[in-house]
C-alpha cells in the first residue's frame, strides 16, 4: 500500500534567491536551532551551498546572542523588568546564571551558546557584570561558529546516511528535516531529564 505523506518539499523553496542568505540570518537571530535544521536539510538536498549558508546561520546566531548581551550593558538592571525578558527569565534562572558567572567569568558567555535553557539568563548576567563588551562579543562569535558547525555537520551527516536516504526516496524531501528534528527533540528531552535528576539530588 502506498503511504501518502504531507505535501512538503525543500525543492519548492527558492534557495537561489539573492535574498535567501539575508532571510537565513534573520531567521537564525530568532530561532537558530530550527534554522540550522532547515539549512542542513537544504544542503543535503543540494539546494544550497554549505559554506555561505553556514556563515549566514553563524551571523544570525551571533547577532541574536549579542543582542541580549549588549541590551543588558546598555539598559542595566531595568532590562530585567521589561517585556519580554521578565516573561522569559525567572529569578531562579538568573541566580544560577550569576553562580556560573562567578565560577567561569567571561567564559560564561561561551558556555551560554551550548546551554539552551539558561542561554538568555547567562547572556544578560554577563552583560551586567562584564567590564568590557568587546571580549564578550568575540567569545559569542567563536561559540556561535562552533555551535553552528556542530549542528550543521550533524544534520548533514545524518541526512546522508543510507537509512535517511531510503526514507527520502520513499516519502520525499520532508524526511531530511523530520529525522534530525526528531533526533534534536529526543536529545533535548534527555538533557532536561538529566538536569532534573541533578537538581533533585
Amino acid at each position: 500500500a502506498t503511504v501518502t505523506m504531507p505535501d512538503f518539499s525543500i525543492e519548492s523553496i527558492d534557495f537561489s534567491s539573492p535574498w535567501v542568505l539575508a532571510l537565513i540570518v534573520l531567521a537564525a537571530m530568532f530561532q537558530d536551532d530550527l534554522t540550522c535544521l532547515v539549512v542542513g536539510s537544504a544542503v543535503v538536498a543540494g539546494r544550497i551551498s554549505l559554506v555561505p549558508a553556514g556563515a549566514a546561520c553563524w551571523l544570525g546566531a551571533w547577532l541574536g546572542d549579542i543582542g541580549w548581551f549588549l541590551a543588558a550593558r546598555v539598559l542595566g538592571q531595568q532590562l530585567l523588568d521589561r517585556w519580554p525578558l521578565r516573561w522569559m527569565v525567572t529569578v531562579e534562572q538568573l541566580e544560577r546564571a550569576r553562580g556560573l558567572f562567578d565560577r567561569l567569568g567571561p567564559w560564561t558567555l561561551f558556555a551560554s551558546r551550548f546551554l539552551p535553557v539558561v542561554r538568555t539568563p547567562l547572556q544578560v548576567t554577563s552583560g551586567l557584570l562584564l567590564r568590557s563588551a568587546i571580549p564578550g562579543c568575540l567569545l559569542l562569535l567563536a561559540a556561535g561558529g562552533l555551535y553552528v558547525s556542530l549542528v550543521l555537520g550533524t544534520v548533514t551527516a545524518v541526512g546522508n546516511t543510507t537509512v535517511v536516504q531510503d526514507l527520502y526516496d520513499r516519502y520525499g524531501t520532508w524526511t531530511l528535516l523530520a529525522v534530525p528534528l526528531v533526533a534534536w527533540i529526543v536529545l533535548a528531552g534527555i538533557r532536561r531529564l538529566l538536569r532534573g535528576n541533578r537538581q533533585s539530588d
